[in-house]
């Protein structure tokens, strides 16, 4: 889930150019950043020759506010919303974040997941995203949508493909179609991005039978 502390690094550089890229690869006009937010503590206080004296608020909002993002959507000419909402009851949350997917708007919309570490593997804590949960939202993508992964290293020797597989495995999504997206700034960040398309007649056909 995404932390005031770790905002504004060399993995929300990665994290965004690969959000930016593929919004205007794609013509996409609309970003919703699910953050899986947790607010963090207050940052410590300054000693000072006075004494112990708390940050500015406006200094950590400038550094830590990641409503900030919306300057990027300014300056690119997408429309960015942040989805900042404590991250508690994930049931509930990802049942909002759906209903915030399916609700009416002008063209595609690209949706990015934002755990803290990524995809999760048998056991999940708040710090994942299940394959039951990607699979839901993807589920309220219109055809043209796009839903991006961000992935941190795990410590197993082959964590991209595994973190690929498990993305990939999600019910309903097109296993094949998963596009991979890196960078050297941050060799320990990956973004996991499939577009959703149009069902054919003949998978409608197929779906009856």
């Amino acid at each position: 889930m995404m932390r005031d502390q770790w905002y504004g690094d060399n993995r929300d550089l990665v994290k965004w150019s690969a959000l930016v890229y593929l919004a205007r690869r794609e013509a996409v006009s609309a970003i919703l950043h699910v953050a899986m937010y947790r607010p963090g503590s207050a940052p410590a206080p300054l000693a000072t020759a006075h004494g112990k004296v708390h940050p500015p608020s406006e200094v950590f909002r400038h550094f830590r506010d990641l409503d900030d993002i919306q300057r990027l959507g300014v300056a690119t000419g997408l429309a960015i919303e942040v989805v900042k909402e404590p991250f508690t009851d994930r049931i509930a949350y990802f049942g909002r974040v759906c209903e915030r997917v399916r609700a009416p708007r002008g063209g595609s919309l690209l949706v990015l997941l934002d755990p803290d570490v990524g995809l999760a593997p048998e056991i999940h804590g708040p710090e994942h995203v299940t394959s039951t949960e990607v699979a839901a939202v993807f589920a309220a993508l219109r055809p043209g949508d796009l839903l991006v992964c961000y992935q941190h290293a795990r410590r197993q020797k082959d964590w991209r493909g595994r973190a690929r597989r498990a993305f990939a495995n999600a019910p309903g999504l097109p296993s094949f179609e998963v596009e991979v997206l890196q960078s050297e700034v941050a060799r320990d960040v990956l973004l996991l991005a499939v577009k959703k398309k149009n069902v054919s007649p003949c998978e409608n056909e197929g779906d009856k039978e």
